[in-house]
């Protein structure tokens, strides 16, 4: 017998053999049974000796070899059902099955015949038996009884093949046994005379398979792995997977489903995180179940799982949670630990939970289509990229058409996700850029500046819009311009009104966040140069009040980007007369939305008495609004439930510079 565990090698072994004795000068004949594929007992025996008969040769000197063993079929099969299957007389058959009803003919008698006809044969037969751990109680008997039955023909060897636990476990469960394996056992080794056991492959062949398997599939698909992709699917391979896929059926079988499935993906995702997703999927498909379920958790959007300094009991709460819901997975506890350390690799937040980090390092953004980047973690569990999504191919082919100046299909899908989610798409375009990807980035920034009239803001929001999102996305095309070009789209897109207040609002952005390791330590000159002068243009004609009049409501971006030219402006239209200096305070009095309640209100937040001396000098300002300061409303309890209209925001104006002017007039008491 050829024992060995399912996916063990065996097959590869038999069909070496039926090589060897296919070749010429070989002395054997061949035959192969495999009962698994006859539907029930009757079939089976009729195709153990089919297999048989075909294997002894149609000359006439073995004429009666054959017709010998169709008679032993004949006499051991129940009354001669199988009449005319061998190539016998179908009435000798009738004849033959009266005589054994009268005793004349016996299983035996004919077995005896059939050996005198075998000695003369001129070749040893052997009988392959595959697949003998898959058939029923009742199936696997009826094989073993015709391989005792005939085992002792001449001439005749069999060779079974079979996986030995699986084979005990269904011959336990037949009457012969009774459930007790020690039976089971004994009446297997009355069958088997030689034990031929398949050697487990060794871990240098079993990782020789992977490395064949897996460079096949990086060649057909033209994938490349660097030297970080290597080390890091080579360790998951050595501490977990190796442990796992024993056999060479379940190294091709794992591969086979990693190459069927990743060229749909190719380019879209990471081969390393796909690779170890396919393994759960295979392997584990209750944790591939998981990821469904726990999506928000396993990225870290469910907040009140994730403290940024857990005390160790929340460590341990945490670990014991997850514990349990890979234990509901499935997972057995002597495999929790590896499928641990492959979650752990493909999702940061878990690496924290398992191994007790407090820092959770690797940020999603920019993550490089990982799976724990949320623009990418749907790829992974719906074999394509979902129909909302754009593909990063897609995207590569827009944005080269984009810099050429041409029309595509692939430029205006582009276009529309930019629209209708900008955020996702241009942290896909800034990946694409820090890997080297060549972007056009003028072109870009000018169709941003297109797509940010259209997005609007359906509804004010605490955290970043639509709007903001491609205002960030044209801050990273301009820092990787040079600031003439820079200043030149700027200067281009500033043109029309819309384009001239997104203009305001990037380098607005790029003006506060000079730290910022993305935009920091541009050089802006050139920048506030050309937005200085867009606002000098807008601001050319103003109303007669500050309250209504848009320039005012551009000043603080202006002050962000050229505080001097803005104060100057603004000290300007004071001087000659075009503004009260009341109304021009009262119009400066910021005023600020409370997201409270069911809908945002509007209230008044404290003036920067700071700017108002940059601008006026509060010597000045006590000076002119004395009288006004003197007969002000006293300061509103609390400023952000006061409406902020022209009226209240001078009012509160008044109200803050006569605290500040008391508090002056203290300090001079004191100190005189």
């Amino acid at each position: 017998a050829l024992i060995g565990d399912w996916g063990s090698g065996k097959s590869s072994i038999l069909e070496l053999l039926r090589r060897k004795l296919g070749s010429d000068g070989s002395n054997w004949l061949l035959a192969e049974f495999n009962p698994w594929t006859y539907p029930d007992a009757q079939h089976l025996m009729r195709g153990f000796f089919t297999e048989l008969l075909a294997a002894v040769p149609r000359a006439d000197r073995q004429k009666p070899v054959r017709e010998t063993l169709g008679k032993l079929a004949q006499a051991v099969s129940p009354w001669g059902k199988l009449a005319g299957a061998f190539g016998v007389d179908g009435e000798a058959v009738l004849d033959a099955s009266a005589d054994a009803l009268l005793g004349l003919t016996s299983a035996s008698a004919a077995k005896r015949t059939a050996e005198e006809a075998l000695r003369d044969l001129d070749h040893p037969i052997l009988m392959v038996i595959d697949d003998l751990d898959r058939l029923t109680p009742d199936e696997l008997l009826e094989v073993l009884k015709l391989v005792r039955l005939v085992g002792r023909l001449p001439h005749v060897y069999y060779l079974l093949a079979y996986d030995e636990r699986t084979l005990l476990d269904v011959l336990r469960r037949t009457p012969i046994a009774g459930d007790d394996e020690g039976r089971a056992r004994a009446y297997l080794e009355k069958i088997v005379q030689v034990r031929l056991d398949m050697p487990a492959p060794r871990g240098t062949q079993r990782a020789n398979l992977m490395n064949e398997g897996l460079n096949s599939i990086l060649t057909a698909n033209h994938v490349a792995l660097t030297e970080s992709d290597q080390q890091r699917l080579s360790d998951i391979y050595s501490e977990v997977l190796d442990r796992r896929l024993r056999t060479p059926r379940s190294i091709n079988r794992f591969l086979g489903q990693v190459q069927a499935s990743y060229p749909p993906l190719h380019g879209e995702v990471d081969f390393v995180d796909y690779f170890l997703v396919t393994w759960l999927r295979t392997q584990e498909p209750g944790v591939y179940a998981l990821l469904h379920r726990e999506r928000d958790a396993l990225l870290g959007k469910v907040l009140t799982n994730w403290s940024l300094n857990p005390s160790r009991e929340e460590e341990a709460k945490q670990k014991r949670d997850w514990d349990e819901r890979l234990r509901h997975a499935g997972v057995g506890a002597a495999d929790n630990e590896g499928v641990a350390r492959v979650l752990s690799s493909l999702f940061p937040k878990l690496e924290a939970v398992f191994s007790s980090t407090r820092s959770y390092g690797r940020s999603s953004r920019n993550a490089g289509r990982r799976i724990y980047d949320p623009d990418y973690f749907d790829r992974y569990l719906n074999f394509g990229v979902p129909d909302e999504d754009l593909p990063d191919a897609v995207i590569a082919a827009a944005l080269a058409d984009l810099g050429s100046r041409a029309t595509s299909t692939d430029l205006q899908r582009f276009t529309r996700d930019l629209h209708a989610d900008p955020g996702r798409l241009l942290r896909k375009v800034d990946a694409m850029r820090i890997s080297g990807f060549a972007i056009p980035e003028p072109a870009l920034f000018k169709l941003l500046a297109d797509a940010w009239a259209v997005v609007g803001d359906a509804a004010p929001r605490i955290l970043f819009s639509a709007r903001q999102d491609v205002e960030h996305g044209a801050a990273y095309a301009i820092a990787k311009m040079e600031p003439v070009a820079a200043a030149a789209a700027v200067e281009a897109v500033s043109e029309s009104a819309e384009g001239a207040e997104f203009a305001i609002n990037v380098v607005r952005g790029m003006c506060r966040s000079t730290q910022s390791p993305r935009t920091g330590g541009y050089d802006l000159t050139e920048l506030r140069a050309v937005v200085s002068a867009t606002m000098r243009r807008l601001n050319a004609v103003t109303s007669g009040s500050p309250f209504e009049d848009p320039s005012m409501q551009r000043l603080r971006a202006w002050q962000d980007i050229d505080s001097d030219a803005a104060d100057d402006w603004l000290r300007t239209k004071v001087d000659d007369g075009t503004w009260s200096l009341l109304d021009t305070i009262g119009a400066l009095t910021p005023v600020t939305t409370i997201y409270s309640g069911a809908e945002p209100r509007q209230g008044l937040a404290e003036i920067d008495l700071d700017a108002l001396d940059r601008i006026f000098g509060l010597t000045r300002v006590f000076q002119e609004l004395c009288s006004e300061i003197d007969v002000a409303t006293p300061l509103p309890n609390n400023p952000l439930e006061t409406e902020p209209t022209p009226e209240n925001r001078s009012q509160y104006a008044l109200s803050v510079l006569r605290s500040a002017r008391n508090r002056d007039a203290s300090r001079e008491t004191e100190r005189g």
